[in-house]
């Protein structure tokens, strides 16, 4: 119904109107009137008339791409912020194929499958027939253990001697530390130690004429 409208507005304005529709937000504005008189009395009937909102959004968008492209960084800045890479096509090349030759011989060196089954990192049974053998290795084990012989039998035998076996009991935690009495001494005590350490030296203690004179006494 549409097409036909158009059609028939250009056969009785006789006009040309765009026909593809993409190219409707770019053509310019047009005003059809039936009258050409400039009087407000006019009967011409306004058909097409640009609305200032419109127009006021496609300036607001154009301004909005000016300010865009101002404010878009500039092939320096990319290259610095290792957004645009500055190498040849060469460069890239042979950048591939030294990755390529790294990752070859790391392919190389993977274990095969037989050597991840050795070391247990492949599993080749299924949750059942793990559950099972787990099983049987528990039954195994606790039938080993119920014929250990005691610690008693052990050391009858003279398989385990008295310093091989410890036992621990819970003991009081106290303060292990060496009692440090001459860090509590007075002055006083000090001088009465001093006293009696000289008239020991002195009277008591058994030195040698010739070396008397080197005997040292503690101040008073």
């Amino acid at each position: 119904m549409s097409i036909n409208y158009r059609y028939y507005r250009q056969q009785v304005f006789n006009i040309n109107l765009p026909c593809t529709v993409e190219n409707k937000e770019n053509t310019r504005p047009f005003v059809i009137r039936e009258s050409s008189s400039d009087s407000d009395e006019g009967d011409g009937r306004i058909l097409y008339r640009e609305d200032d909102n419109d127009r006021q959004a496609k300036i607001a968008r154009k301004e909005s791409l000016s300010l865009k492209l101002q404010l878009r960084p500039d092939k320096q800045d990319l290259i610095n912020r290792n957004i645009l890479h500055q190498v040849t096509d060469n460069e890239i090349k042979e950048s591939k194929e030294a990755i390529g030759a790294r990752l070859i011989r790391r392919l190389s060196m993977r274990p095969t499958a037989e050597e991840l089954v050795e070391r247990n990192i492949l599993k080749t049974q299924s949750p059942a027939e793990e559950k099972k053998q787990k099983e049987e290795k528990k039954s195994y084990l606790l039938r080993k253990l119920s014929f250990r012989p005691t610690v008693e039998e052990l050391k009858e035998k003279k398989i385990i001697r008295f310093n091989d076996y410890i036992e621990v009991t819970q003991a009081h935690d106290y303060d292990r530390r060496a009692d440090k009495p001459w860090t509590r001494l007075t002055p006083k005590d000090k001088a009465a130690i001093r006293k009696e350490l000289n008239e020991f030296k002195s009277s008591e203690m058994a030195v040698h004429e010739g070396s008397r004179h080197l005997t040292r006494f503690h101040r008073p």
